[in-house]
């Protein structure tokens, strides 16, 4: 979970106060990507709806300011010079963005993004977007997201929902009273999530960050206006949940971002189903965070897919994917400059596998890549850092960092894969259905292919070469597919 940091706090401050405006938000630019890869094309087809899944929605839009992509704010968290220079150590605030579009002509370009990016989240199958609330006064640029939202979603496809959730780290110290008064008048939203018993589904990060107390205060001065809740908190220390047991309704987790954690997730949602609470699993694609100095390590696709299937073996009631948009922690699925589609398309399938409770049909060849642009270990790469990203840093059972390129198959009938770097092709005979291939990171350029017999069936280079140097490192794992150009 990401907040506006407080290194950058007076910097965003002094940004809102210039311009209200450049702080609406925006959505994503589904560009000439109207259709899902092939592999994924029956995914979305179920009517299955007794499983839901949201995608947590942070404060990064697709435009702050509606500006040309090399002069605006994004622009600004790539540079080490960006945020006043408070990041040069750092090579910035951030390693990706979303993918960039021209200045909107419309007043309301906001709205229209934000209408973009529901019409994007629901093409893959997802029910909705968890809402970070981290200010709840009017002119907060996260309330300014939230309106922008619902009002967008009175356009977008049907069945779209917004879940509001506390952000407790944020508004540890706002008062209760404000707090109820403004979830009040955002529930009179027909877009604002409830059960179909009619409660409101009321979300929260980290609620250990409260005392049972403060929550009870909530959810009864809630109660008392007329407004019956389901709490549904999102977890960042799971050996608090026991606290808020007579509290909640369902539960999710946080943190869940390497391979290690897995175990844990499932022991934690086996916990709360016994308990007979509703349990959302929680998804992770990967963790890296170049502003606070560390990354986790989540072994190319396999993380993702890890969760997926933890979902599924524990019987999971819906999966929370987080995230959407965290480009601090680079944990988005949203089709961005250095993931591409790769990510969001495995979403669209996952998904369906998760709602439908059987794998999709594969129905025709796609080819998905994951890997770092130079290697954790690589000796030329960070050169204008005073020190070098580590493994979590506040994490002792820290995963070790793995460099590998990963070609993970869908094929509808076998074939051989072939992976081809500077030191030569190593090559896999994968049977029809999903195969991850790797072999260890090289650097230079790297290439893909599908054979049949002596014929090539897909030929795909890597839209990224891996490198030897660099100013400032970026372990941010890469993607694309054979089904989509890169762009």
């Amino acid at each position: 979970m990401s907040f506006f940091p407080a290194r950058i706090n007076d910097d965003l401050k002094l940004h809102a106060r210039m311009d209200r405006r450049r702080l609406l938000s925006a959505g994503i630019l589904l560009a000439g990507a109207s259709s899902m890869p092939a592999s994924v094309a029956a995914a979305t087809s179920s009517g299955a709806k007794a499983k839901k899944v949201y995608a947590h929605w942070h404060w990064f839009p697709t435009s702050f300011d509606n500006w040309p992509a090399d002069k605006d704010q994004y622009a600004d968290y790539l540079s080490p010079d960006g945020t006043q220079g408070k990041l040069r150590a750092e090579g910035g605030f951030v390693r990706e963005r979303p993918l960039p579009r021209p200045p909107r002509p419309e007043a309301n370009w906001a709205v229209l993004d934000m209408l973009d990016e529901i019409k994007a989240a629901r093409h893959i199958g997802l029910d909705g977007f968890l809402f970070n609330m981290g200010g709840i006064d009017d002119g907060s640029p996260y309330m300014i997201h939230l309106r922008n939202m619902l009002e967008a979603a009175q356009q977008g496809p049907p069945g779209f929902e917004v879940i509001l959730s506390i952000d407790t780290v944020i508004l540890v110290k706002t008062p209760v009273d404000a707090i109820a008064d403004a979830i009040l008048k955002l529930a009179r939203n027909s877009h604002v999530a409830r059960q179909s018993d009619g409660r409101l589904i009321l979300g929260a990060f980290s609620p250990e960050q409260w005392d049972v107390g403060r929550w009870k205060e909530l959810l009864q001065r809630l109660t008392a206006s007329g407004e019956k809740v389901f709490f549904y908190p999102t977890f960042l220390d799971v050996r608090r949940t026991i606290d808020f047991m007579d509290l909640i309704d369902g539960a999710s987790m946080w943190g869940v971002d390497k391979l290690s954690d897995i175990p844990l997730l499932k022991k934690v949602g086996k916990l709360a189903k016994q308990a007979g609470k509703v349990w959302a699993s929680v998804v992770w694609p990967q963790d890296f965070r170049p502003h606070n100095r560390w990354f986790s390590e989540c072994h190319n696709s396999e993380l993702f897919r890890a969760s997926w299937a933890a979902a599924m073996e524990i019987g999971s009631d819906a999966v929370n994917i987080a995230t959407w948009n965290d480009y601090s922690e680079g944990s988005e699925i949203r089709p961005s400059t250095s993931i591409q589609y790769a990510f969001y398309d495995l979403a669209a399938f996952y998904i369906a596998w998760f709602k439908n409770g059987t794998m999709p049909p594969i129905t025709e060849d796609v080819l998905y890549y994951f890997h770092r642009i130079e290697s954790t270990e690589a000796a030329g790469t960070g050169s204008a850092q005073p020190f070098r990203f580590a493994t979590n840093l506040v994490s002792r059972f820290a995963d070790p960092p793995q460099n590998d390129i990963e070609l993970l198959a869908f094929l509808k009938e076998p074939g051989e894969l072939t992976i081809v770097t500077a030191k030569g092709a190593k090559s896999l005979k994968a049977k029809a259905g999903i195969t991850s291939f790797r072999i260890p990171l090289v650097p230079g350029k790297v290439s893909f292919r599908l054979s049949r017999g002596d014929a090539s069936v897909i030929e795909l280079p890597s839209a990224f070469e891996i490198r030897e140097t660099s100013a400032y490192q970026d372990l941010l794992y890469h993607g694309g597919s054979s089904s989509r150009p890169p762009v």
